[in-house]
This record gives structure tokens, C-alpha cells and sequence, in this order.
């Protein structure tokens, strides 16, 4: 176990390889991860009482607000297929992020359990940012995004179960 505060935070996630950072104005640790090349923040909030850990990334993308609609379907849509759901976009700052929060018992996390959920965020990231940035920017629509899923499962089915 681990104990819910910033410096136990930040020597763990330096044995795990990250350089973290504390931003004192908010009072969070953070990291930067990098997914093809670019840089995604990843920030760690400790409520108060220490019962609670949040973990916070955000895609540093452009949000056109006419892309507001089709971008809320799509995270509406991946959270409901996630088995971790957590995108959402907050339109008045203009930014869109993947959020899980963690619950701790007696002020102390799970190890293992922060180190799976850490590793899920950079998958997820890794994953979904290039397309929610596409409709965010409003160069792709939620419709066309489904077409090409619904045309991706039909290749695939059509590989599993070739016609003899």
C-alpha cells in the first residue's frame, strides 16, 4: 500500500520511470507521457481527507465549437464501451481529458492497482486521442467515425470466417 500523499506519489511514479512534477498552485503531481510523439499531461489530485486519488490526462487538441456536438457523442459513445469510462470535455475551457478516480483505504492506495490504472490511461490515450482530436477539430463527423467502425467489424468478421 501506498501512502495518499505527494512525496509517497512522486517516489512511486519515480521507481515506475516518470519524471514527476508538483504543481503547488493546485497542489497536484503530474507527469508527462508521450504517445507518437506527442506529450500528454497526466495529473494526480489527492482530495481532501486523502480518501480519494484523482487521475486526470488531458488531449492537447484544437476544440472547434462546431465540433461540440458530434465530439460529445463520440466520448458519450466510448465511455459506454470502456470498461473504464471517464472522457468528457469541459466546452468552456475548451478542453478535453480522460478522468478515473481512485478510492483509498485508511489514507493508503493499492500499488498494483494505481500501476494498472496508470498503465490503462496511457492505452486509452493511446488508443482514442488521434480520432477524438479528429472530430474535435471538426475534420471528422461522429457519423463518419461510426462508418468506419461498423466498416473495420465487417473486415474483421470477414477475416475470422473466410467462405470456403
Amino acid at each position: 500500500m501506498l501512502p495518499l500523499n505527494a512525496d509517497a506519489l512522486k517516489k512511486h511514479l519515480v521507481s515506475k520511470e516518470f519524471e514527476p512534477q508538483y504543481q503547488p498552485e493546485t497542489q497536484q503531481v503530474y507527469v508527462i507521457f508521450k504517445v507518437a510523439n506527442r506529450e500528454f499531461p497526466l495529473f494526480f489530485r489527492i482530495y481532501e481527507g486523502g480518501d480519494l486519488l484523482q487521475a486526470l490526462s488531458f488531449i492537447p487538441c484544437m476544440l472547434k465549437p462546431t465540433a461540440i456536438n458530434d465530439l460529445a457523442r463520440l466520448l458519450h459513445m466510448l465511455n459506454k464501451e470502456l470498461d473504464i469510462p471517464g472522457f468528457g470535455v469541459d466546452e468552456a475551457a475548451g478542453v478535453i481529458f480522460y478522468r478515473i478516480m481512485l478510492p483509498a483505504t485508511n489514507k493508503e492506495i493499492n500499488i498494483e492497482i494505481l500501476d494498472n490504472y496508470i498503465n490503462s490511461i496511457q492505452n486509452i490515450i493511446q488508443t482514442f486521442a488521434p480520432v477524438i482530436a479528429t472530430v474535435a477539430a471538426g475534420m471528422s463527423t461522429f457519423q463518419e467515425v461510426l462508418k468506419k467502425v461498423k466498416e473495420g467489424e465487417q473486415q474483421q468478421q470477414q477475416q475470422q470466417n473466410p467462405k470456403k
